[in-house]
């Protein structure tokens, strides 16, 4: 429902504040979820990197391109397609500046 996917925005959005709160300068670490949608994804970066102290760092490995990736808005991060083999998640690297 969008009241459901309202609390899980709100609640990913404080753990990923905190969690960039607690990492160390230059360090990076991995945001994902087990969901698709943007406003889950894309947007709470958005929010995040408008605060000035982090940074995508792009998601490269031999193999990517077999994955089934659905488009992002944010270069350098995945959204893997639900398909047999998957049920469908985001991944980003941000490295804390």
């Amino acid at each position: 429902t969008l009241q459901l996917i309202k609390k899980s925005v709100e609640s990913q959005t404080a753990l990923l504040k905190k969690a960039i709160n607690l990492l160390k300068q230059g360090k990076e670490m991995v945001y994902s979820t087990c969901s698709i949608l943007s406003n889950e994804n894309e947007e709470i970066l958005r929010k995040i990197r408008k605060q000035g102290n982090a940074e995508i760092v792009p998601i490269e490995f031999e193999g990517m391109n077999q994955l089934p990736l659905l488009p992002t808005k944010i270069q350098g991060t995945l959204c893997v397609s639900p398909n047999e083999f998957y049920e469908g998640f985001f991944i980003a690297k941000i490295k804390k500046l």
